[in-house]
């Protein structure tokens, strides 16, 4: 980040008073308003108000108000809840206010038993799913609404019960090749476009790649398990299987190692060539996958590849485009949030952007440019700001990106 700590940490403090109250969110939000979203709403914002009462820069007061908002209509339990959406999300939120200031035993409690029924009625759709041999949609199994961030709930709560095992072992057989018409597929192969639906444009589906919505999500959550002692049956085969696909589609350039977004049935047949480089952002492209292989290469003892992934990281880190925004999922606060995981240190030119105009400039875009959310908006690029200017960043919020692993030897 080209901004300065003071600059920083002025900005933060400006965006958080910008979102003191939901009312206020509400009326910058526009459309993009939903309580329950961790992406967008009310239990996003409420963990940058969080992260700034850890440090004693925010009141507390704003966190209850911001929660108070994020379940006043209930918490969605159904089947369709996910990380980024309902009671996982205001599980993962409270969870982090408990780590401030205890006293929601209770509360996360009931949220456990409901994110319990959650996976367990997902594992059953998808063991179903792949015993009638049929392909997954990316929701089945991503990070953002899929069992990978499920997962990644599950490590933080409670990574050694047979919940998150149970996990592991779905994702273990995710791996596994798949047939499909005489023709051998990897087993996270999905008969829709990118977008989750069916797509012209992807007549034969895809492989996605990405952090959010492809296999570097769950290539990530299978390193930080197995790194802290945690392993399902074939779970190292299913760590080589995953890096196996992503060296067979690994890609070169002047600006260093690429993989595609995602691979089609074209590409995969050798009739169509490969698009890139692209973005290289935490959600998809050579960011987020050079640092899922560089949590799988730790896990492995794999030196040579955590060197070759770490070249690479230090690639993006120095060479990203400007045309890059500022937010977490694909843009600068993203990288320097993941910079900071690998160690590698926050990169210059992340966050060139908020050097330009003074602060109250700078917020004022933010809030009404970017929108007010944690994943993509104002949010999200303030708790980076103020966390990772603090002079000891706490980074245990970034668990829902898959960044938060701090407390092993290789990447923090």
């Amino acid at each position: 980040m080209t901004t300065t700590t003071t600059e920083a940490t002025e900005i933060a403090g400006l965006v958080a008073g910008r979102l003191a109250t939901p009312e206020q969110g509400r009326a910058l939000a526009g459309d993009r308003w939903w309580p329950q979203s961790l992406a967008h709403g009310a239990a996003g914002v409420a963990l940058l108000h969080i992260e700034r009462a850890r440090t004693g820069h925010g009141p507390w007061e704003r966190v209850q108000r911001w929660l108070e908002c994020a379940i006043a209509e209930g918490a969605d339990s159904s089947p369709s809840a996910h990380l980024y959406y309902g009671a996982p999300a205001v599980a993962f939120v409270l969870h982090r206010a408990a780590t401030v200031r205890p006293g929601c035993e209770r509360e996360l409690a009931r949220l456990d038993r409901a994110v319990e029924r959650i996976v367990l009625s997902r594992l059953e759709q998808a063991h179903a799913r792949m015993d009638a041999g049929d392909l997954p949609l990316l929701a089945e199994f991503d990070t953002i609404r899929g069992l990978t961030g499920l997962g990644a709930l599950l490590l933080a709560r409670d990574p050694q019960g047979p919940l998150f095992r149970d996990v592991l072992a779905y994702l273990v057989r995710l791996t596994a090749p798949v047939t499909v018409h005489g023709r051998t597929l990897p087993g996270w192969w999905s008969p829709v476009g990118p977008g989750g639906k069916k797509n012209a444009a992807f007549p034969g589906g895809h492989a996605n790649t990405g952090m959010a919505h492809g296999i570097a999500g769950p290539l990530t959550l299978l390193a930080a398990a197995l790194r802290r002692g945690i392993e399902a049956n074939g779970h190292v085969e299913a760590i080589h299987h995953i890096l196996v696909w992503l060296d067979t589609w690994e890609q070169t350039s002047p600006s260093g190692a690429w993989w595609p977004y995602w691979v089609t049935r074209a590409q995969l047949d050798g009739t169509r060539g490969l698009i890139g480089p692209q973005r290289p952002s935490w959600c998809y492209g050579a960011a987020g996958v050079a640092r899922a292989q560089l949590l799988a290469a730790d896990a492995l003892g794999d030196q040579r590849r955590y060197a070759t992934a770490q070249s690479a990281l230090a690639r993006v880190f120095t060479e990203a485009p400007m045309a890059l925004n500022s937010s977490l999922c694909h843009g600068r606060a993203g990288l320097a949030v993941l910079a900071h995981s690998t160690a590698l240190g926050n990169a210059p030119g992340l966050c060139a952007a908020l050097s330009d105009g003074d602060a109250a400039a700078v917020t004022d875009d933010l809030v009404t440019g970017t929108g007010t959310g944690l994943l993509e908006g104002a949010a999200g690029i303030a708790t980076a700001l103020h966390t990772l200017h603090a002079p000891s960043p706490d980074m245990g919020w970034a668990a829902f990106l898959l960044l938060d692993y701090k407390e092993h030897h290789g990447d923090g």
